[in-house]
């Protein structure tokens, strides 16, 4: 079975997508607490992927699926690397 191309490569997705949260890459708003964000809980978001090409390979974009809309991609099944939140902000080490 041949395999269709993705409409954007990883470098592509990577540039386009800023907002992705894993263990290589950070968004800026994972320093704030679910608090902070309009939550409840003075815990931290956690990475949701562990690399950024598992969260490739875990990310529908659009012109893939209706999943995914003109502006936006869809991540489905995170890994939650180090559990789904964090007594302090993530930081690359």
């Amino acid at each position: 079975m041949k395999t269709l191309p993705r409409p954007l490569t990883f470098a592509q997705a990577k540039a386009n997508y800023p907002h992705r949260f894993t263990c290589e890459h950070v968004p800026a708003w994972a320093a704030q607490s679910f608090r902070q964000q309009g939550g409840t809980s003075d815990a931290f978001p956690a990475p949701q992927y562990a690399t950024d090409q598992e969260w490739y390979d875990k990310t529908i974009f659009p012109g893939e699926s209706e999943l995914a809309d003109k502006h936006h991609c869809y991540s489905d099944h995170p890994s939650w690397p180090l559990g789904q939140s964090l007594p302090t902000p993530y930081q690359i080490a």
